[in-house]
């Protein structure tokens, strides 16, 4: 696939992006794609560990989720719990001069939610979405749907079915 002639929605501020409920579109994209699911609801967690303690599943099996923002967009890494993200091969694969981390403001903005909160799917928000392949070895995976207090559980090969991200190799 040519990623270069790709077309991409360019960086919007996040002041003119208008609001959404992402556990509600989740949902909905996930039953309209027939997917198995289950919704674990619990105590707020914000970090990788906090969120393995509450799904039993290990740091690996959960989907970490970063808004990143380019000169002028953003895009969405998911990547294993338990790894960190290269700026550098995001960077190189998107083309870009700098890639970093969107702030609190623009997560909020973007995404409709708070850190730690942030979701694998960014179909309905409009953001591009690369996933690490890593995701596909685990059979299930676990990932905030826009909330800190509940947790979604499905087989992976659904998540790649279903949300359709890039794959490719962002992690250290």
């Amino acid at each position: 696939m040519d990623h270069n002639n790709r077309t991409e929605k360019k960086y919007m501020s996040p002041e003119k992006m208008k609001p959404i409920n992402p556990l509600s579109e989740i949902i909905k994209l996930l039953d309209e794609g027939g997917a198995t699911y289950r919704i674990i609801s619990h105590t707020p967690v914000y970090t990788s560990a906090q969120a393995e303690a509450i799904s039993g599943l290990s740091l690996n099996q959960g989907a970490k989720v970063m808004l990143l923002r380019t000169e002028d967009k953003f895009v969405l890494a998911v990547l294993p719990g338990d790894k960190r993200v290269d700026f550098k091969k995001v960077s190189q694969y998107l083309g870009a001069k700098k890639v970093g981390l969107a702030t609190e403001e623009e997560v909020k903005g973007v995404m409709h939610c708070d850190l730690g909160a942030c979701y694998p799917f960014g179909s309905f928000i409009g953001i591009r979405t690369i996933a690490d392949p890593l995701l596909k070895e685990e059979e299930i995976i676990a990932f905030n749907p826009g909330v800190n207090d509940q947790t979604i559980i499905m087989g992976s090969g659904e998540y790649f079915k279903i949300a359709v991200p890039e794959v490719l190799p962002i992690t250290k």
